[in-house]
């Protein structure tokens, strides 16, 4: 019985040192990057209003086939995909561009547009919006 144990602590002596430590602590924050833009879903520069601003955020839930109505955005707005699939259409190109979850939207700029849930799922997004301190985020151009 001695053998066994003897064993085990030359193996101990000689397992090495990195191999025995746990896993260091994970940092008590991270940062990851989800999207980096200077330009919109269309190519278009994004640039910001001077003067005094807010920035909205809101939650919007698509239910599945709803669309929204036709509008545009005079300032710029991003996205964030939580769940679902949406479609985003150009009214003028009939350009589509599609995003899933995770994935970042920078919407269009004076451009009118709608989008639509094309899957079986409720769509799900956060959007912030920047505008001056005055003025909505989007306009409806569709009643």
């Amino acid at each position: 019985m001695k053998r066994p144990a003897a064993a085990l602590i030359v193996a101990m002596a000689v397992w090495p040192a990195a191999a025995r430590a746990e896993a260091p602590p994970a940092p008590p924050v991270t940062v990851t990057p989800l999207a980096s833009a200077t330009s919109t879903a269309s190519g278009q520069p994004i640039g910001f209003p001077a003067g005094p601003g807010r920035v909205v955020v809101a939650e919007y839930v698509i239910a599945p086939g709803a669309r929204l109505p036709v509008h545009r955005h005079p300032y710029p707005r991003i996205g964030y995909v939580l769940q679902g699939t949406l479609e985003v259409v150009e009214e003028r190109t009939g350009r589509v561009f599609s995003y899933k979850p995770g994935d970042v939207i920078v919407e269009v700029i004076g451009a009118a547009h709608f989008g639509r849930n094309t899957g079986s799922d409720p769509v799900r997004l956060v959007v912030f919006d920047t505008t001056p301190a005055d003025v909505e985020g989007n306009v409806t151009l569709e009643k």
